[in-house]
């Protein structure tokens, strides 16, 4: 991938991520209602967008420590360029030598060549007298000697002439040796130019790439460093925006929850909350599996304190409000608590009740208005549960209490399955 489509990718996901994080919050505050799962989704918004601004901060550190490799990098490269230049420049030393070297030879070879057409004229005339005295030999010129002085003259003459012809051709062949060796060391000399003349050119592309290299490894660090600059600006933008959000979402809720509670308040100054107003949320069904307060867990076997009350019913039965109020929690991830999918609800003076292991999310929602008798739920066993069954729990002023006691009056069968009464 290169580094424009990785600039064009990191555009459209920092604009869909600022879409996908603020479209929720937006709309949330667009109503005039809040929910308890409204602000829980802002959470989650917030807490992914600290997630990516940590990824966005760690690669910016990570981009930052190669930057400063990378010069560390530059640097080695930047040495192998002055390397490379100081080669190059010792190349072209050695290439003026041999333009040097080869012009003296190519000097030396026409005054070889100008002295050997001198040598060759001397050798043709000599030859052309040999030819126009070649009826006369050596042989009898000496028989025309008188004396023995005059032989002897005449041997010398001879011989000098004999020495004479012999010069002028040793002089001939050996300027013709040295003509040869003088071409054949200047073919040397431009053979070995151009080897120097190759390698300098690949000095040159060498010392080209390297500059090159260079270039774009300080142009790729120095995008990725400001792409990962934007990105983490722009999460932290984000990350201001959602916290605002999230105050006014909160506080917006926190009202709604005080001016339900005081009407609930007002709507109960009147009632008594263990007057036996209460609705049983399972109508019909007084078996009771489990009390609150001290028990064998059914599930490993030791003593525990049971916060709730249990009450065995088949998968899907209908859970009912006991009682007028406000939903303040619904629990969405049955493994989220050992509870399951539950919720509860408010009922004003600090009551509020607890209807754990339900099947299904109950189909409510945080701030909602709840009627007694009206369908919150279904019983179901997920979460810690051994079989179906409502876990039903009371709770006054955050302290949980014995929910039994809301019933007076009303009867009840008892795990050991004896009869207890409620109040």
């Amino acid at each position: 991938m290169n580094k424009k489509t990785q600039r064009i990718i990191v555009i459209v996901v920092a604009a869909a991520l600022l879409l996908t994080v603020l479209v929720p919050a937006l709309s949330v505050l667009a109503y005039g209602t809040v929910t308890k799962s409204d602000i829980q989704d802002i959470k989650d918004e917030l807490a992914d967008i600290k997630d990516q601004k940590k990824d966005a901060e760690a690669r910016l550190a990570a981009i930052r420590n190669d930057l400063s490799k990378a010069k560390e990098q530059m640097e080695l490269i930047q040495s192998q360029v002055v390397l490379t230049e100081s080669q190059i420049n010792a190349s072209q030393q050695l290439l003026d030598q041999y333009d040097g070297d080869i012009a003296a030879k190519e000097a030396e070879i026409a005054d070889l060549e100008v002295q050997e057409q001198e040598q060759l004229k001397e050798f043709y005339r000599q030859t052309r007298w040999m030819e126009e005295t070649g009826s006369v030999s050596y042989l009898s010129i000496l028989f025309q000697a008188s004396s023995f002085s005059e032989l002897l003259d005449y041997a010398d003459l001879i011989t000098n002439i004999m020495e004479y012809s012999n010069r002028i051709i040793d002089r001939l062949e050996n300027t013709q040796r040295q003509i040869g060796e003088a071409r054949d060391a200047v073919q040397t000399a431009r053979n070995e130019e151009a080897v120097a003349k190759e390698e300098l050119e690949g000095q040159k592309a060498e010392l080209e790439a390297k500059r090159a290299e260079q270039d774009k490894l300080l142009k790729q660090i120095a995008a990725s460093e400001s792409e990962a600059a934007e990105e983490a600006k722009k999460l932290a933008e984000s990350e201001a925006l959602i916290n605002k959000q999230l105050k006014e979402a909160e506080r917006k809720y926190a009202q709604q929850l005080a001016e339900l509670e005081r009407q609930n308040q007002q709507n109960n100054n009147n009632v008594n909350m263990t007057s036996g107003n209460w609705y049983w949320p399972l109508p019909g069904r007084y078996k009771i599996s489990s009390l609150f307060g001290s028990r064998i867990d059914p599930i490993n076997g030791r003593r525990d304190n049971h916060t709730g009350t249990d009450i065995p019913a088949p998968s899907g039965t209908p859970i009912y409000a006991a009682q007028d109020g406000v939903v303040t929690t619904v629990n969405r991830n049955q493994y989220a608590s050992s509870y399951g999918y539950y919720c509860i609800i408010s009922h004003g003076n600090g009551y509020a009740t607890l209807y754990a292991h339900q099947c299904q999310v109950p189909p409510l929602t945080e701030g909602q208005t709840v009627s007694k008798g009206q369908v919150i739920g279904y019983v179901g066993t997920t979460g810690r549960s051994t079989g179906n069954h409502l876990h039903y729990e009371l709770r006054v002023n955050g302290v949980r209490g014995d929910v039994l006691r809301l019933y007076p009056g009303m009867t009840f069968t008892s795990p050991a399955g004896g009869t207890i009464r409620g109040g």
